[in-house]
Parts: C-alpha cells; structure tokens; sequence
C-alpha cells in the first residue's frame, strides 16, 4: 500500500475546513462542526495493519542514478511540534528487496533518541541488512496534508548508499499530499454530504485532531476552543468525537434517508423516522415519528436519556391526530372517536417503551453508522464502537474504538 493510502486511512480514521488561509476569506459556521481526536495507540495501531508499504524515490538523471525503491517495515507516531499544523512520526526503511530478517519494534523512546543510535540498535539484529530510521513531517496547510522527510538515521551493510537515496527523497518535497476539502461523506446509499476538514496535531494530547464542517470553498473558521480532550477518556477507548446538535441532527438527516430505525417491542415492529436529536447538559433525547409495522398508527415520540453515559430514563408520546373540522356529520364523529383512541395508544406505546428500554445505554441501540468517504482516490469506511456517550454544552460526544477498512 502506498504511503497516500495509508495517509488517506489516517484522515478517514480522524473524520473526522481549512482553517486560516493566506488570503482573507469569508468565515464558516463552527456552530455546525464536529471534531475528533485520535489519540497515538489507535494511530499507531492503524498504521501497523498497513505496513510494510513501499514506495519510489527518483533517480538523479545528470548523475546517472535511476529511480530507486524503499520499503518503510515500521512507523510510530511520536506526536506535535511546537507548531500545531505538524505531527511526526519515526519510520524504518529498507531498501525493497533487502533484508527480510525480523527488526525489533519501535517504541516510545525511539522518538526521543538520536535517529543514528535508533538505526545502530535496529541494525544489530541478525541478518538486519542496511537500515534507515527517518523522520516523517505529517503538516497540514489548508486544504491538504503533506508528508516529507526530515532528519535521517542510519546504519548495517551498504547504509550510505540508502542514506543517498532517502536524502534524495528529503530534497524532493513532500513524499505524497492529500486534498482535505471537499470531502464526500456517503451512505451505502448514495446519499452524500460534502465536508471540509483540518488537521491540528496538539502536543499535550499524544494524538491527532480533526475539525469537520460543511463545505465552504475559501472560508475561514473563526479560532474556537476544541470541544474534544484526551482528558476523561475510558481505557478502552482509541478517542473521542464530539458534534454540535445542529451538526448532528444534519448527519442523522442524512442517514436517515437510508431507512428508519427499527427497534422491537413486545412482538412488534417499531419503525422511527423524521429523527432529530435535542440535549442539554447530561441529557439527550432523540425524536420522530414512530409507527408501528402492525398498526397503521403513528405517534411523536421522545426517547429522552440521561448521565455520564447516556441511559434511557423515559419515553413519551404524543398522538397524531387528525383534522376533523372539514368533516361533518357521522364523517366528523368517527373522526373524533380515532383521536380519542390515539391518545390512550399513544401512552401506551410510551409506557410500552420505557419499560422495555429504561436504564438501557442509548449507545447500545442506537449505534453509529459506518462514515465512508472518498480520501486521495481511495474508498475508506470508518466503523466507530461506542463505549461511552453523552452530552454537554449542546454538544453529543462519544468515546469508542475505531476500525477503519
């Protein structure tokens, strides 16, 4: 896999609009935003599945050196810079077709350490080849992210001649770049919302944070605090996405055009529609339209949750009822005596409900969607196991564990 793809998988992993531009532009709405933080063990864990990746350095052609390739067998993410736009990682490389003997494992120190003595260590291992230990500029500029070369490290047989060819790549630029703007977010229908992202790389959080907005060609967001932190988070969570409900109810609008949620009740069927979410601090309640599959009846219902993670506390219900003033005689009698019956079965639909679901997690039934977007030419679907929701500040905001294919 090439490194753009493994550059178009973090971007996807993140979701997670550009922020400031040279030129003045108009602003965007960061009422309408949503942001996640990938924290370093889950970035670290996503890169691993897509290594080794091997990728080509060009030749010189007044010197007589042709292209050449090199295989990265290992990468860590080491974290921000001083400069919020950039994150770094530590890469060992082999030429491709090298040594194919077994390397120890990066770890943390190895950010830290001089890349020469990491290079020396990796090399001692038997039958180890020529090895290189590189840092890898990951820096975002609005509206694309830029992978380079920057220090390089290296050790074991033939090391100079793979020292020439990564200084060569160094020299070149950027290795790959990836365009943030504009993003598709789809259904596995098709329907699709476009959406503009930034990348920042805080150093206190060991992780990367994207900002989601709509799309807005040469907007500017003006600065807001993050609504995410590493802080709080459950052990077994990778990170944390957090939206505002305007933002929220815009995405549950469309993926609600994918089908209703369905959630069963006493033998029957209960299909929810129109979907909104509302919420407070510590509170949240999801709405709509309610029919039963058995019934053609309808009721407004509210599935209202509370706590540090989100429970159902109760369900209510209103019915929905019709206009019986054009009606006249018997018409407007049989018309009034259904609206008498739909409030008793309208209640009793809410009390059905809440004894079936209180004190449930909200997380477990109503479960986020797979998010696929299209990053740098490639299909990336992240799927998000939740294991902690709730609400603040008018925001949702949920924990998990992310994979992403």
């Amino acid at each position: 896999m090439p490194p753009r793809a493994i550059i178009a998988g973090l971007i996807a992993s993140v979701l997670a609009a550009p922020m400031a531009a040279a030129a003045p532009a108009a602003p965007s709405d960061l009422g309408e935003r949503a942001e996640a933080l990938l924290l370093g063990s889950a970035i670290n864990r996503f890169v691993a599945k897509q290594l080794p990746t091997t990728f080509n350095v060009r030749g010189n052609r007044d010197a007589g050196i042709g292209a050449e390739e090199v295989t990265l067998v290992d990468a860590r993410f080491c974290g921000g810079t001083k400069d919020a736009s950039r994150g770094k990682f530590v890469g060992v490389l082999r030429p491709a077709g090298g040594g194919t003997a077994a390397l120890p494992a990066l770890d943390g120190s190895d950010c830290r350490g001089k890349l020469d003595e990491v290079a020396k260590r990796l090399a001692a291992a038997p039958d180890a080849g020529s090895v290189a230990v590189v840092e890898l500029v990951v820096e975002w500029v609005p509206t694309e992210l830029r992978v380079s070369i920057g220090d390089i490290g290296s050790a074991g047989e033939a090391a100079r001649a793979l020292a020439r060819t990564l200084a060569r790549a160094k020299a070149a630029g950027a290795l790959t770049t990836v365009e943030t703007g504009g993003l598709r977010l789809e259904t596995e229908r098709g329907s699709a919302l476009s959406l503009d992202l930034a990348l920042s790389f805080p150093k206190a959080a060991d992780g990367v944070l994207a900002t989601l907005t709509i799309a807005c060609p040469g907007c500017t967001p003006a600065p807001r605090a993050p609504l995410v932190t590493a802080a709080g988070a459950p052990a077994d969570s990778d990170g944390v996405v957090a939206a505002t409900l305007r933002f929220a109810n815009r995405v549950v609008a469309l993926f609600s055009e994918d089908g209703p949620l369905v959630l069963e009740l006493d033998r029957q069927t209960i299909e929810i529609r129109n979907i909104q979410i509302a919420g407070g601090e510590g509170t949240l309640a999801v709405r709509g339209r309610a029919t039963s599959r058995a019934v053609a009846e309808s009721a407004r219902v509210s599935i209202e949750s509370s706590g540090a993670d989100l429970r159902l506390s109760e369900v209510r219900a209103e019915p929905e009822l019709e206009d019986c003033n054009a009606a006249s005689g018997g018409a407007s009698l049989r018309c009034n005596v259904r609206n008498a019956a739909r409030g008793p079965a309208a209640s009793a639909l809410a009390a059905a409900m809440t004894s079936r679901y209180r004190g449930k997690l909200l997380r477990t039934f109503v479960a986020p969607p797979p998010f696929s977007f299209e990053v740098g030419g490639r299909r990336m679907t992240l799927r998000l196991t939740p294991t902690r929701a709730s609400a603040a500040a008018g925001n949702v905001i949920v924990h998990g564990k992310a994979d992403v294919e």
